[in-house]
């Protein structure tokens, strides 16, 4: 009895490790994402098998509903396997699996990847003969952003057989970080298309093309009608007045040379001292204590009343002696 019993549990054990087994083959877990590239080929497994006690038939769900037109798959029988040859952007999207008994799967999501989108935002700032290209970049397609391409040429011109434009040398690579590009040697008063693309590994994405026109400078045919008013222009009272400074000024500083040259050329007048009148011209004593006496001067030049004509005698406390009268 022992025996029985021992063998009875050994086959419970071996029938639910069975069980197990077979129920976790047939609920392997399904990859969360798997990505493919444009163009390329892709299976997708359900990785859910049906036993042969109840054959079931596979179902594959995109999006929540059944597998439409314009999808690039092919289902493969039994196992219902998904195989594509040439991946579309349709094609991405969330994929589930199942048996038909109702039973939900979880989902997988494929990703597509593709070439760069169409640059956003792409604006033309044009002068005299340089203009400023800017722009943004919406999605880069999965890939890093390898370059990007700037093409130009004036409007007038026609493209040529392949599509490609004609014009001055290009720039084939802008770097991948950059986002404005100048262009220069452009000619005045033209109107300019520009085309502009971005690349990754994948290839080149959709060109976004942009017109402007590059701004027309004065001439100097334009600038001589401007001053003597033909055309229908007059001048500003700007301009008039910066004439009518600009020639005074001129007139003020042909008067002021003409004045200081004629002043160098004539000589000063030589100044003679006039004779002054002994009346007015100052007496200068240069000795006080010995001045000169007029009356004294007149008395010995002429003899007084007593005939007496000679100098009187001075001492030596400087006071003066008359000679006697005889």
């Amino acid at each position: 009895m022992v025996r029985i019993a021992y063998l009875h549990r050994c086959l419970l054990l071996i029938f639910f490790v069975h069980v197990f087994a077979k129920g976790s083959r047939q609920r392997q877990a399904a990859p969360g994402v798997v990505r493919g590239d444009l163009g390329s080929g892709l299976t997708l497994q359900c990785n859910v098998a049906s036993g042969r006690r109840w054959p079931r038939r596979v179902l594959w769900q995109k999006d929540g509903r059944g597998l439409g037109s314009g999808l690039s798959w092919t289902l493969h029988e039994p196992r219902g396997t998904l195989v594509s040859t040439a991946l579309l952007e349709s094609d991405a999207g969330d994929y589930s699996c199942g048996l038909d008994d109702g039973r939900a799967w979880p989902s997988t999501r494929l990703v597509i990847r593709t070439p760069p989108a169409r640059l956003s935002n792409l604006t033309v700032h044009p002068s005299t003969v340089v203009a400023t290209v800017r722009w943004h970049v919406s999605q880069d397609g999965g890939y890093p952003i390898s370059h990007f391409s700037l093409a130009y040429q004036p409007a007038h011109q026609s493209p040529v057989a392949n599509g490609s434009l004609r014009g001055p040398p290009l720039p084939v690579h802008i770097s991948p970080a950059a986002r404005q590009f100048f262009v220069y040697h452009l000619q005045p008063g033209t109107a300019y298309v520009f085309r502009m693309w971005a690349s990754n590994r994948l290839g080149p994405g959709e060109p976004s093309t942009v017109y402007a026109s590059t701004a027309s400078p004065r001439g100097a045919s334009s600038e001589r009608r401007l001053l003597t008013g033909e055309g229908g222009e007059d001048l500003s009272t700007a301009a008039w007045v910066l004439s009518l400074v600009t020639g005074t000024l001129l007139v003020l500083s042909c008067v002021s040379c003409l004045l200081t040259s004629r002043r160098q050329d004539v000589p000063e007048p030589l100044v003679v001292p006039q004779e002054q009148d002994e009346s007015q011209a100052p007496h200068v004593v240069a000795n006080p204590g010995f001045e000169v006496d007029l009356e004294e001067s007149y008395l010995l030049d002429h003899t007084d009343c007593n005939d007496n004509n000679r100098r009187a005698v001075r001492t030596n406390n400087n006071s003066v002696v008359h000679p006697a009268l005889v």
